[in-house]
Parts: structure tokens; C-alpha cells; sequence
């Protein structure tokens, strides 16, 4: 298989989604050459890398309401949400453990998708010398603004991924890819609104204003590449796998029935597709 990427947008726990739709790809041996990803699709796409079957379906549903995983308790005390060091040390190095020697051994070329707080610009990365740097980044790309701090990495202070290259499509085509499958988290149809507060934004990120400008811009910049992919979907050059109906789980959704039932949409949707995939991939 040459010349094909996978693209796998975030959405917090609406990752779940995409977890279902490449642990199918997983049992069917469909294994694409180059996955980028940002925040929740850079770590299903960690996993998918490495060939570890059930594993984003341990973390995401397994520890979906694990107290330390979500908590708004810490959210006050501490600004964090999401209990970071829970999900990239305690989760992966103890608990549900990370295969670096296999994602490292697999020939697949994997770029995790950040933000740059200078520029407000993308900032893709795919070498990982040691599992430590690859957990980094990828928590990096994780880091939402407001509710988890800016990660230090190689001199930059990088965030969240989604906001300057929420469907890092550009990153898989100029990988040279002709095809590209790509996994929203978002229905057909959606459309992102301009958010609130921006005069706090601004003020926020006072010392990085060409950030806290591609934070304004996101919704911006979201809807344009719905476009792009859309445009691409009708001129074969790819297959968009999205959920069918519009989803009611949230980026923090700690309901594990309804976690399970978004894991399980994923895997459903992608199984009833095989056919029009398989197809897609060898013309």
C-alpha cells in the first residue's frame, strides 16, 4: 500500500469514535504507511501505530471515569481538567502500558500535530528518539488552552494541535499521498461557531498574540478544511469516515455506557464501509 495517508482529527473524549474505526482497520490488517493526527487523534493514533489491539478502548472507556481523568474539582484547585500526568505517565507507562518497541519497530511514518505559542502556526512532528519524547509531544498536542498549561519541547512552548491545524489533511498530501482516509468527530453537516470571550483570550495571551489570534481564527479555519475535505471526498481523493449522526457525547464525556456505544459506532460505521475502503485503497 503506497501513497496513502491517514488523517485523524481530536475531539476529547469524541476520540472514542475514532478509536472504534481504527481498531477495525486494526482487525482487518489494513495497516495505512503515514498517520498524522492532532490531540485525541495523535494518541488513538499512537496505538493504532504500535498494532495495540483494544488498547485506546482500555484508556478511553476502561478509564473513561476514572476520577483522576476527569475531575472539576481539579479544574478549580489546579486549572487542569484533564489530569495530564494520569493520562500520559500513570496511564502508559503503568496501567494500560504503551509498546514503544513495537511503534517503534513498524515502518509506518507517524506525525503528531502542535501549536507553536510564538507563531499561532502548526508544528508537526514524526521523529520520537525515545518514548519519553513521543509521550511529550503527544501531550503537547493534547494541552487545551485554559484547562491544561503549554508543554516546553526543544525550545518552543507548544499546545494543542487542533487549533492551528484542527484536520491536518495538508500534512498527508504534502507527504507526496494521493489517497488519504480521513476520521472526523464531527457528523456531515456541522459547522464550528466563532467563540465567546475573545477580549479574555487576548488578554489571556497577552505575551503570545499571534496565539490567542489562531485561537480567534479557529472556527475559521475549521470550517475551510471541512470544506477541502469535502471537495476531496467528491473528487475520489478521499475517504471520509464520520459518524453518521450527530453525537451526544462531549469532549468530556465520562459516561462509560455512552463512551462504549460511540466506541462501537466507530467500529459498526467503518465495518459497513469495508467494501467501498478496500476499493478506495487499491484503484
Amino acid at each position: 500500500m503506497k501513497d496513502v495517508g491517514l488523517v485523524l482529527e481530536g475531539g476529547g473524549m469524541r476520540g472514542a469514535y475514532t478509536a472504534g474505526v481504527l481498531e477495525f482497520l486494526l482487525d482487518e490488517d489494513i495497516h495505512i504507511p503515514f498517520v498524522v493526527g492532532a490531540s485525541a487523534g495523535a494518541c488513538n493514533g499512537s496505538s493504532y501505530v504500535a498494532r495495540q489491539k483494544k488498547r485506546n478502548y482500555e484508556v478511553i472507556v476502561g478509564y473513561g471515569d476514572h476520577p483522576e481523568y476527569i475531575s472539576y474539582k481539579r479544574m478549580f484547585t489546579h486549572r487542569q481538567l484533564f489530569g495530564m500526568d494520569f493520562i500520559f505517565d500513570k496511564l502508559p507507562n503503568q496501567l494500560v502500558p504503551f509498546d514503544y518497541e513495537s511503534f517503534s519497530s513498524q515502518s509506518t511514518k507517524f506525525a503528531v500535530g502542535t501549536t507553536d505559542m510564538d507563531s499561532g502556526k502548526a508544528l508537526f512532528i514524526d521523529r520520537f528518539p525515545d518514548r519519553e519524547s513521543l509521550l511529550k509531544v503527544i501531550r503537547a498536542s493534547s494541552s487545551l488552552p485554559l484547562i491544561a498549561p503549554s508543554i516546553a519541547y526543544e525550545g518552543k512552548q507548544l499546545m494543542d494541535g487542533g487549533i492551528s491545524n484542527p484536520i491536518p489533511i495538508q500534512r498527508s498530501i504534502d507527504q507526496g499521498n494521493r489517497k488519504h482516509i480521513i476520521v472526523l468527530t464531527r457528523n456531515d453537516g456541522y459547522i464550528k461557531k466563532k467563540m465567546k470571550l475573545s477580549w479574555y483570550f487576548n488578554r489571556k495571551f497577552r505575551q503570545f498574540p499571534y496565539f490567542a489570534q489562531a485561537l480567534l481564527n479557529r472556527h475559521v479555519r475549521y470550517n475551510q478544511q471541512l470544506k477541502k475535505v469535502k471537495e476531496m471526498e467528491e473528487n475520489g481523493e478521499a475517504f471520509v469516515l464520520r459518524p453518521a449522526e450527530p453525537l451526544q457525547v462531549s469532549r468530556i464525556e465520562r459516561n462509560k455506557e455512552r463512551l462504549h456505544h460511540l466506541y462501537m459506532q466507530g467500529y459498526n460505521e467503518t465495518k459497513n464501509q469495508a467494501e467501498r475502503l478496500i476499493d478506495f485503497l487499491q484503484k
